[in-house]
């Protein structure tokens, strides 16, 4: 069966492979498709889809927005938008953002006994782009604080004590951006809104009458009935069903490209999709 991965990560936010490394095992796993979806970023786009023209895959920009949300996360996925687009500048704004968040990070892990600096967290994890808390992450666990899992679940995490939340945008603003680039907006890994029956739908049909155009039923934390229920609402709602193993390399190491076996039907209808908004394929 052809297979279509939607959602994956390089060096350039939170994940350990460069573009063309993450290319190169795309085609080693047998992938007809793929769109990187690094966070808040566009930068390894080029590269990425350069090597894997060259190595008969098909590819599409991505990008991985994170929308103000409560009790859990909303991440927001974008599909065949105009890298050059406005975008680009609204991430760079975004960027900057995100840097003045980590400072306020590492003091708080240095009140909690944890002391590093910017310059250990780039060089014991290896950020070659943004750093962000996987980074972090790696560079306590490099030191000797904290596993990589225990410094994201005990200190990191939304409301522990060591996070600070990120400026971000509203789920209409990310829609929105990803709309007026030529893209297509999709619902990440549903299952992490942390809602529940009537919730989850009021609030999945709130987001379709938006304008979010899909949402990720194949993902490695959804289980099962979680693919199922998501299948349904996308059906109720008129929203794309897409998938992707969301990989990370080292970082989530129990993660493998292609994990799930996106089917490559998925990425058809997305690309008609966007055919349909004059976008790119």
């Amino acid at each position: 069966m052809k297979t279509a991965d939607l959602h994956m990560h390089t060096n350039h936010s939170d994940g350990t492979l460069n573009p063309v490394e993450l290319a190169r095992l795309a085609k080693a796993q047998g992938l007809d498709a793929v769109a990187l979806t690094d966070h808040d970023t566009v930068t390894g786009l080029a590269e990425l889809v350069a090597e894997v023209n060259k190595l008969g895959i098909e590819a599409i920009a991505g990008v991985e927005l994170s929308a103000q949300f409560a009790p859990g996360t909303l991440h927001i996925l974008g599909y065949g938008f105009d890298p050059q687009g406005p975008i680009a500048q609204k991430l760079q704004d975004f960027q900057r953002a995100r840097a003045e968040r980590n400072p306020r990070i590492l003091a708080k892990l240095s009140e909690l006994g944890m002391p590093l600096t910017l310059e250990e967290v780039k060089t014991l994890s290896g950020a070659k782009g943004q750093v962000g808390r996987p980074h972090i992450a790696k560079a306590l666990e490099v030191k000797g604080y904290a596993t990589y899992e225990e410094a994201f679940d005990k200190y990191l995490t939304k409301g522990g004590p060591a996070y600070i939340s990120k400026a971000g945008w509203t789920a209409q603003e990310c829609i929105d951006l990803i709309h007026e680039s030529g893209g297509v907006a999709v619902i990440a890994h549903p299952v992490q809104m942390k809602l529940q029956g009537m919730a989850l739908r009021e609030k999945i049909k709130e987001l379709a009458d938006m304008g979010m155009d899909g949402i990720e039923v194949i993902h490695p934390d959804h289980k099962p009935e979680d693919q199922k229920l998501f299948m349904t609402l996308a059906e109720e709602f008129g929203l794309l069903p897409t998938g992707g193993s969301d990989f990370h390399g080292a970082h989530k190491p129990g993660i493998q490209l292609g994990q799930g076996h996106p089917p490559y039907a998925f990425w058809q209808k997305l690309k008609e999709r966007l055919s349909q908004r004059g976008g790119s394929n």
